[in-house]
């Protein structure tokens, strides 16, 4: 379909393409009024998929504008009909953001999930048990039958907004479908994908599933393509359980609404939106009194509940398989259970056919189920790692936090031998956070320790920290580890070069800090570092100074240690200054000299004065006292001899 911008259809003005949903492309137009609607438009065609499209389109918008009276989530309908070879509805325009440009890939507050759900949730209830008369037939409850993080809006109030109701098919909530132009197959619960029936259960399941995906930034159900992904989520094998930081109420409510058993699900949306309201006052939820065990196994129509069954396909080999059991990932009794159902529902001609078939036909049968009853096999495979990896992240997790684990390097050990091919899976997110969070909680014991001067640090002490961090960037990088290990480096060529007097490694460290600055913005850390570098090794007072005056910026207080290191600083330029005067005795440089010296000896002897017995400054004042009487010795010198010359 071609409607480009500045087209006009009737009153409406094309402005720009919103997206395309089924068989309709959507709009941003200006009406007549220059209000702004959302304009979906179809193209007429005379094949039965486009005038069933449209029926139901035609349909659906009468509804959905029945809907939105009574339910302020739904978007207002304003006008629909027939014009200039399409059929259009213009619908209230909902600026803001729809959940799929909030997710992208990264979980949401649970809080936020929750709420969104329920309200969602809410507005099916309404939808469900909507009773309407329209061109005299009436209506008992309608579908949404395209429930997906795409339908749903947040507003620029804040408000859920449910986006869609144009393909509702239902007169008694059920509609066999013909093809998927109606639905998104990720959200498409295993019984619309076998029969076609849209119905309260499957907009019930594509919540669900929109509410996992909140919750964990991923779908429950992942394939190459779209063929196995119908097959992955046909299987009826429970997706895995939403991992930490997703409170167990809230992983039970998943469960539930997503078990492999349609009995064992939220019967209404109703039930589904209490369960969700329980969980955020922190009250109990029905799902949490149920068996998780049961809800999580894999449910085949007709299969017997064998032990073999729910250990095979929930979590493979492993603690929980019995003794003498394949070591398999699943049972061999599981690849027959997981076999049989599959060819029976996607060959059906093979076991009830009446008369002999051909050897041919047969071998193809054949051949077609065990490509099938592979890929099922390959999925519950799939599946059950998934868990058993989960499983085994969850231990860690569990070792670590409660100490049993505490030793570093036993930790990365394991941790390593656990996430091997598997480092970034989000089945390991509760683990990855606890075991990075214990490395740079000991790297910042080191950094935290030069902050707060709490005991001297050695070359050894930043090196074990830059190993710390390096794990930890290893686990999950993100730009703080990265300048924490910038810093780490920075003071470890700032060890080295002031130590060897190397130029060449006190620029790389002067480098290492800017960087480790600039991915730490309002960090002090790497100004510490600077004035330690020009103080020691450049020998650069005014810049030390500057740096720790950046670092006040940034909510630093200068501490003894470095009001000491400023002292030192300032004596050192002294004492250069004081021995180059000698070099320029009897000129009139060297009065300026020794001024300049006297100057930096005061500043350097307050200082002093402010931290004693801090360090050495007690001997420190009475070095520079010493000097500063040499100093005005020679000044009353200088100053005797001009008196002298004046007089002559």
């Amino acid at each position: 379909m071609i409607a480009p911008a500045g087209r006009k259809l009737g009153k409406y003005e094309i402005v720009r393409k919103l997206g395309r949903g089924g068989m309709a492309d959507v709009y941003l137009a200006q009406d007549g009024e220059n209000a702004q609607v959302a304009l979906k438009l179809i193209e007429h065609a005379d094949d039965a998929d486009t005038r069933a499209s449209i029926e139901a389109e035609r349909r659906g918008a009468a509804l959905q504008a029945r809907l939105a009276a009574v339910d302020a989530h739904v978007t207002r309908v304003y006008d629909a009909g027939d014009l200039d070879g399409y059929f259009f509805v213009a619908m209230e325009y909902i600026d803001g953001q729809d959940l799929a440009e909030l997710i992208k890939g990264r979980p949401l507050a649970v809080e936020f999930a929750a709420d969104t759900a329920m309200a969602v949730a809410e507005t099916l209830e309404n939808a469900h048990h909507l009773q309407a008369t329209i061109d005299g037939k009436d209506f008992q409850g309608i579908v949404h039958g395209d429930i997906k993080p795409k339908n749903i809006r947040i507003d620029s109030h804040g408000e859920v907004r449910v986006l869609d109701f144009g393909i509702a098919k239902a007169l008694s909530l059920s509609r066999r479908l013909t093809r998927n132009e109606f639905g998104s197959v990720p959200y498409a619960s295993p019984e619309r994908l076998d029969t076609g029936d849209v119905n309260a259960q499957s907009d019930l399941w594509s919540l669900a599933v929109t509410l996992y995906e909140m919750v964990t930034g991923m779908q429950p159900y992942k394939a190459e393509n779209t063929e196995r992904l119908e097959r992955v989520i046909r299987a009826r094998i429970a997706p895995p359980p939403a991992p930490d930081p997703c409170p167990e109420a809230l992983r039970r409510i998943l469960v539930k609404a997503m078990a492999p058993d349609p009995e064992m699900r939220y019967a209404t949306a109703r039930d589904f939106a209490a369960d969700l309201a329980a969980f955020r006052k922190g009250e109990p939820v029905k799902a949490a009194a149920e068996d998780m065990d049961a809800t999580r196994r894999t449910f085949r129509p007709g299969e017997p509940d064998t032990e073999a069954t729910r250990r095979g396909l929930r979590w493979g080999a492993g603690p929980n398989t019995a003794p003498g059991a394949s070591t398999s990932p699943v049972s061999e009794e599981t690849r027959a259970t997981a076999r049989k159902p599959a060819e029976a529902a996607v060959w059906p001609n093979v076991a009830s056919v009446k008369k002999p078939a051909g050897k041919r036909t047969v071998a193809l049968a054949r051949a077609a189920a065990a490509v099938v009853g592979a890929v099922l096999l390959y999925a519950a495979w799939t599946m059950a790692s998934g868990y058993r990896l989960y499983g085994h992240g969850q231990d860690l997790e569990r070792a670590v936090e409660t100490e049993q684990l505490s030793d570093l390097n036993q930790i990365w050990k394991q941790w390593t031998e656990l996430s091997d091919g598997h480092s970034s899976s989000w089945l390991l997110r509760g683990p990855r956070n606890v075991v990075k969070q214990k490395f740079l909680e000991a790297a910042e014991r080191v950094i935290a320790s030069y902050r707060n001067d709490a005991q001297p640090l050695y070359e050894a002490d930043w090196r074990r920290a830059r190993l710390y961090l390096s794990r930890a960037l290893e686990v999950s990088p993100d730009n703080t580890t990265r300048g924490d290990l910038r810093l780490c480096d920075g003071h470890l060529a700032r060890i080295n070069g002031t130590a060897h007097k190397n130029p060449a490694e006190l620029d790389e460290a002067v480098e290492d800090f800017n960087e480790a600055q600039a991915l730490l913005p309002r960090s002090p850390d790497p100004q510490l570092g600077l004035a330690r570098v020009y103080v020691y090794g450049f020998k650069d007072i005014d810049k030390a100074n500057a740096a720790l005056q950046q670092a006040s910026k940034y909510g630093y207080k200068l501490g003894m240690r470095d009001q000491a290191q400023l002292a030192d600083g300032y004596r050192d330029r002294a004492t250069r200054l004081l021995q180059d005067s000698h070099n320029v005795r009897g000129l009139p440089q060297e009065r300026d000299m020794i001024l300049r010296a006297e100057q930096d000896f005061q500043s350097a002897l307050r200082l002093y004065q402010n931290v004693a017995p801090y360090g050495n400054s007690d001997d420190q004042i009475k070095d520079i006292e010493y000097e500063l009487d040499g100093a005005n010795f020679r000044l009353a010198q200088i100053a005797d001899s001009d008196s002298e010359g004046a007089g002559k």
